[in-house]
Protein backbone atom coordinates (compact mmCIF):
# COMPACT_ATOMS: atom_id res chain seq x y z
CA UNK A 1 0.00 0.00 0.00
CA UNK A 2 1.65 3.10 -0.92
CA UNK A 3 2.13 5.39 2.51
CA UNK A 4 1.02 8.32 0.51
CA UNK A 5 -2.38 7.59 -0.62
CA UNK A 6 -4.47 10.22 1.52
CA UNK A 7 -2.53 12.68 -0.41
CA UNK A 8 -4.57 11.38 -4.17
CA UNK A 9 -2.14 13.18 -6.69
CA UNK A 10 0.90 14.05 -5.03
CA UNK A 11 1.94 17.08 -3.77
CA UNK A 12 1.42 20.24 -5.26
CA UNK A 13 4.54 21.89 -7.38
CA UNK A 14 6.92 24.31 -5.28
CA UNK A 15 6.43 27.70 -6.89
CA UNK A 16 9.64 28.35 -8.55
CA UNK A 17 11.04 25.21 -8.28
CA UNK A 18 11.46 24.51 -12.02
CA UNK A 19 13.81 27.45 -12.43
CA UNK A 20 15.88 27.15 -9.72
CA UNK A 21 16.03 29.03 -6.39
CA UNK A 22 16.21 32.35 -6.17
CA UNK A 23 19.85 33.66 -4.61
CA UNK A 24 19.13 37.00 -4.31
CA UNK A 25 15.98 37.08 -2.19
CA UNK A 26 18.11 34.37 -0.25
CA UNK A 27 21.15 36.86 0.39
CA UNK A 28 18.39 39.55 1.42
CA UNK A 29 17.00 37.21 3.84
CA UNK A 30 20.54 36.14 5.12
CA UNK A 31 21.89 40.03 5.96
CA UNK A 32 18.12 41.35 6.86
CA UNK A 33 18.40 38.04 9.64
CA UNK A 34 22.05 39.37 10.57
CA UNK A 35 21.24 43.01 10.89
CA UNK A 36 18.03 42.12 13.39
CA UNK A 37 20.36 39.68 14.95
CA UNK A 38 22.58 42.76 15.54
CA UNK A 39 20.12 44.96 16.91
CA UNK A 40 18.82 42.22 19.06
CA UNK A 41 22.11 41.98 20.82
CA UNK A 42 22.88 45.35 21.42
CA UNK A 43 19.15 45.75 22.80
CA UNK A 44 19.40 43.34 24.98
CA UNK A 45 23.08 44.18 25.92
CA UNK A 46 21.91 47.18 26.68
CA UNK A 47 18.59 46.70 28.47
CA UNK A 48 19.39 43.83 30.85
CA UNK A 49 22.02 45.69 32.48
CA UNK A 50 20.09 49.08 32.87
CA UNK A 51 16.96 46.72 34.56
CA UNK A 52 19.30 44.45 36.46
CA UNK A 53 20.76 48.77 37.88
CA UNK A 54 16.75 49.66 38.14
CA UNK A 55 16.14 46.20 40.28
CA UNK A 56 18.90 46.87 42.36
CA UNK A 57 17.64 50.32 43.57
CA UNK A 58 14.17 48.86 43.87
CA UNK A 59 15.97 46.54 46.74
CA UNK A 60 17.76 48.61 49.27
CA UNK A 61 19.33 46.62 52.08
CA UNK A 62 19.41 43.97 49.91
CA UNK A 63 23.25 42.85 47.78
CA UNK A 64 21.76 40.53 45.19
CA UNK A 65 24.84 39.07 43.61
CA UNK A 66 26.57 38.46 47.62
CA UNK A 67 23.23 36.63 48.09
CA UNK A 68 23.52 34.61 44.84
CA UNK A 69 27.37 33.70 45.70
CA UNK A 70 26.39 32.34 49.01
CA UNK A 71 24.13 30.10 46.48
CA UNK A 72 20.69 32.13 47.92
CA UNK A 73 17.93 29.97 45.30
CA UNK A 74 15.49 31.98 46.28
CA UNK A 75 17.23 35.29 44.66
CA UNK A 76 18.40 33.36 41.69
CA UNK A 77 14.46 32.81 41.18
CA UNK A 78 13.78 36.41 41.20
CA UNK A 79 16.64 37.72 39.49
CA UNK A 80 15.34 34.82 36.34
CA UNK A 81 12.33 36.03 36.28
CA UNK A 82 12.96 39.73 36.41
CA UNK A 83 15.58 39.15 33.63
CA UNK A 84 12.87 37.27 31.81
CA UNK A 85 10.38 39.68 32.06
CA UNK A 86 12.62 42.43 31.13
CA UNK A 87 13.47 40.07 27.70
CA UNK A 88 9.83 39.36 26.91
CA UNK A 89 8.89 43.38 26.96
CA UNK A 90 12.45 43.97 24.38
CA UNK A 91 11.02 41.31 22.02
CA UNK A 92 7.54 42.41 22.07
CA UNK A 93 9.51 45.57 21.28
CA UNK A 94 11.50 44.10 18.68
CA UNK A 95 8.42 42.48 16.58
CA UNK A 96 6.50 45.53 16.75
Amino acid sequence: MNPFFLLQGGLPPIPGAAAGPDWGAFLVNVVFALLWTIVAAVAFGIAIPLAMVVFNRMTPGIDEFAELRQGNVAIAIVQFGFILSVTLVVVAILLK
